[in-house]
């Protein structure tokens, strides 16, 4: 059974501070977030930013999840065909900066992207860290589903939720207010572009409230695209407009 109190203090405190500072406050005991009326979007000093999301995996079109380092984490031949389409359409952003994440899926889009000459440079950002499904590489939707942690994490949203070896909603969007406190200190006036995961993505939209509700629309299927998404938007290596 899940027990949030497995969650070492230091982590929930950043969380909650972090967040705290967007004007989102989080239920101690359900792990639940909503923005606090009355308050506003911190101000950002950049110009833009877009952010292109991993290529497609085999763990996509197996409809399996993935963690930051499994096997299933390589590139679909469609994936890697989409992301070099994707690199030639870059120009027409004029960005003037790119930041990627760690871990290797998304390490090895931003090199597909940088195998087309580009007129930025790519610097490496750890805290552009999404969720890591270690523990749950391989498995279903349908294995999971009844899952107490899973269920916890990913159906109530609860922050505080994560893998023993992974990592919860919470630190993500703790993490993405680090991301935007180093952007603000480093890249004001910039045209940014990001490479990361789709959890990221979302991350960033909670912060920046393009829902009226942190999670409004989100599902698993739709996050993960596990299960029939035949008719899904799938936006694997593809750019994503995000401020």
């Amino acid at each position: 059974m899940f027990d949030v109190n497995t969650i070492p203090m230091s982590e929930r405190v950043h969380i909650t501070k972090n967040l705290l500072r967007w004007g989102i406050a989080v239920d101690q005991v359900t792990g639940k977030i909503d923005y606090i009326e009355g308050t506003s979007v911190p101000e950002l000093k950049c110009k833009s930013i877009h952010l292109i999301r991993h290529a497609e995996t085999v763990a996509v079109v197996k409809h399996e999840f993935m963690s930051d380092t499994s096997d299933n984490c390589g590139f679909t031949d469609a994936g890697v065909e989409i992301t070099q389409r994707q690199a030639k359409e870059l120009d027409a952003y004029d960005f003037d900066v790119a930041l990627y994440g760690p871990i290797p899926r998304v390490v090895h889009t931003k090199e597909l992207i940088m195998q087309t000459p580009q007129k930025f440079e790519a610097f490496k950002v750890h805290k552009l860290h999404g969720i890591d499904n270690t523990g749950w590489e391989y498995k279903s939707f349908e294995e999971l589903q009844y899952n107490p942690t899973f269920i916890a994490r990913e159906m109530e949203n609860n922050m505080f939720a994560r893998t023993p070896c992974g990592t919860s909603w919470g630190m993500v969007i703790a993490n993405c207010v680090d991301v935007f406190d180093h952007i603000n200190e480093n890249y004001a006036g910039k045209k940014i572009l990001l490479f990361s995961q789709g959890s990221v993505l979302r991350a960033l939209q909670i912060l920046l409230r393009k829902r009226k509700h942190p999670w409004d629309d989100f599902t698993v299927e739709g996050m993960y695209h596990v299960g029939d998404d035949t008719n899904k938007k799938k936006n694997y290596g593809v750019i994503e407009t995000v401020y």
